[in-house]
């Protein structure tokens, strides 16, 4: 999963920093497992409180918008804020599971017959779409969710990835090239014997994947009667009708502020969605329970009666003093600046402040199909000269989290077989600092006597953030990149299109994206590094290896570890492939994230650990 739009610093970044540890009352000295006491002490309620007050509007202020409204292409974490509200995939994630999925489409927890080869799933019968479809969800709708999902229109990032063993995939797949228009293909190893039974057959892979898979948006049930004459446009206009089957909805024609119905043959049309301006949740009048009061089939109380994303708010500074001197108010798609978390820390209010450990990591990505990246000194170079802990710093500093030393994050499996703080033992990772003399020697090793870049490959482009800190960062990167030679064409756009136009499209990606990163789909290695750097996963569109790595050794390894049930083994078997990929030096990691989130005094905030953002469907208004 994509990170969230990140925009922090501010001048005095550091001092700030320092001034709001001391306020605290404590040091920030980060534990053997990566946790730093600040997040400690500032943990995230995970609970609703006791006495939480039903109804009430809230406001979520955010800096721009999310990736894709469609649920079947939906990979961002901003975006995951809306649909853990407005969707029901198989399983979810309640606010403190971060572990172990949650039944929510489903009656229960999956089961995967003696010999690992069939998951069966049983469907709730009382879930309804919301207007204007206004009928009862069946496992064929979760069939035709995922089976879109295939479709050029449908630009989905990760279902390749952790279904490539389910039987008939790759037919599906080629069959919806082919024809991208035709409507969404069959995979025929995904069959519904009735309308409460989904079962998947799977051919050379374990379940843990495909289950793992199975918790993000794409098994959120779409209806094929109503949605095959929008995935018959490429790209699909689903997104812009698209019904709900969770507590709230993206309001559309048919549905009044206060829930109730006023049209039942409305279109549709998404009235509460504008583009990078707003998108307005009001309460889903076929959810079947009340605020506070879920159904029985659902574990999310949904106190709320509306949310409205206002979007736009660049200047987080001035975004930050809107929520925290205001009411009813949270941080949607920026981490607050270190300035604003010292307000909150500091200003009597009692819980506008939590840190919570993301599971995820930031990094620099070098495009290894691109000279001069494409020869591995190179890149061992640039990672030698590069001073992690100033790249931190553009975050934040020691208050955010530890400088990273490779890919997967601290308390997440895996991460102590990879090295855990210290990393693998790799010369041009070892110093976080910068190592000038080593990448000149790596420089002259590729063939650049003077041991910097010389000729036309070092002009190269770099596309990054045009606000703070993901600019910053990118500054400190294009500084970096400079002192060995490089002349670096920075051009700065906005984080979505950084991601969707640039960075995330293979044909037109730069020499190098310097404000990507990567949160956990689910609790396993799969999620951290087989759509991030297997070279069967480059798509053409919603590209997640952004380094465009394609080594056959590595691609094997990802495989095979796919292939592993055991615990102890698969964790093994993932560290030495994040081990693997650092030794090609594809990426720049620098930070394992501790995300600051605000909210005005007045909200009674719950974080959904496995997303860290605000979970709305557990977030109340105080009494």
């Amino acid at each position: 999963m994509r990170m969230k739009v990140l925009r922090a610093l501010v001048p005095g970044l550091l001092v700030v920093a320092g001034l709001l540890i001391a306020a605290c009352g404590g040091s920030d000295e980060t534990s053997t497992s990566g946790t730093s006491e600040a997040a400690k002490q500032y943990a995230a309620p995970t609970e609703a409180p006791s006495d939480a007050q039903s109804g009430g509007d809230l406001t979520v202020i955010a800096a721009s918008d999310v990736d894709y409204i469609d649920p079947g292409a939906a990979y961002y974490q901003f975006t995951y804020m809306v649909t853990s509200a407005t969707l029901s995939q198989l399983e979810g994630y309640a606010p403190a599971a971060v572990d172990e999925p949650t039944p929510l489409l489903a009656t229960e927890a999956p089961t995967v017959s003696d010999d690992g080869k069939t998951v069966t799933y049983t469907i709730n019968d009382d879930v309804k779409f919301s207007p204007p479809v206004n009928r009862t969800v069946t496992s064929a709708d979760v069939k035709y969710a995922i089976e879109r999902s295939l479709l050029p229109g449908v630009p989905n990032g990760y279902v390749q990835t952790y279904l490539a063993g389910v039987e008939g995939i790759d037919k599906a797949i080629k069959e919806a090239q082919d024809n991208p228009t035709g409507g969404a293909p069959d995979i025929s190893g995904i069959t519904t014997p009735d309308d409460t039974t989904l079962e998947i057959k799977l051919t050379n892979t374990t379940s843990i994947g495909v289950i793992g898979a199975l918790t993000l948006p794409v098994s959120a049930p779409v209806p094929e009667e109503y949605a095959k004459q929008y995935d018959a446009e490429n790209p699909s206009t689903y997104g812009e009708h698209q019904v709900a089957t969770g507590p709230y909805m993206i309001q559309n024609a048919c549905v009044a502020d206060d829930g109730s119905i006023v049209s039942k043959k409305c279109d549709g049309e998404l009235t509460g969605y504008t583009p990078n301006k707003e998108i307005h949740l009001v309460r889903n009048p076929n959810w079947g329970g009340e605020a506070g009061s879920p159904p029985d089939w659902d574990f999310r109380p949904a106190y709320l009666d509306q949310v409205t994303i206002q979007e736009g708010f660049a200047d987080t500074v001035s975004a930050s003093k809107k929520v925290l001197s205001g009411s009813a108010m949270v941080n949607g798609d920026f981490t607050t600046p270190p300035s604003a978390i010292k307000q909150a820390a500091t200003s009597g209010e009692e819980g506008q402040l939590t840190l919570t450990p993301s599971g995820g990591n930031r990094y620099v990505a070098l495009n290894t199909q691109s000279p001069p990246f494409d020869d591995i000194n190179v890149r061992k170079a640039v990672l030698a000269n590069s001073n992690r802990t100033d790249l931190r710093n553009t975050r934040g500093g020691e208050l955010t989290g530890p400088v990273a030393t490779h890919i997967l994050p601290p308390e997440f499996p895996g991460f102590e077989e990879a090295g855990g703080l210290e990393g693998p033992d790799l010369d041009f990772i070892q110093n976080p600092d910068g190592d000038p003399e080593l990448a000149a020697e790596y420089m002259k090793k590729a063939g650049y006597e003077s041991g910097k870049c010389e000729g036309s490959d070092c002009e190269i482009t770099m596309v990054g953030d045009d606000s703070p800190p993901g600019s910053d960062t990118a500054a400190v990167v294009k500084s970096q990149l400079e002192q060995l030679g490089f002349k670096v064409n920075f051009q700065k756009v906005t984080h979505d299109i950084m991601y969707t136009k640039f960075c995330s499209t293979p044909s037109n990606a730069p020499e190098v994206c310097p404000n990507v990163g990567w949160l956990k789909d689910f609790n396993d290695g799969q999620s951290m590094l087989d759509p991030t750097f297997n070279g069967a996963n480059v798509v053409p569109e919603n590209n997640s290896n952004w380094a465009q790595l394609n080594v056959p050794k590595i691609n094997k390894a990802i495989d095979d570890a796919t292939l592993i049930d055991a615990p102890e083994q698969r964790k093994q078997a993932w560290g030495e492939v994040d081990d693997m990929i650092m030794a090609e030096a594809p990426v720049i990691p620098y930070i394992w994230d501790d995300q600051a989130n605000i909210q005005s005094a007045d909200v009674a905030g719950v974080v959904n650990k496995f997303n860290a953002n605000w979970d709305l469907a557990y977030t109340s208004l105080k009494p």
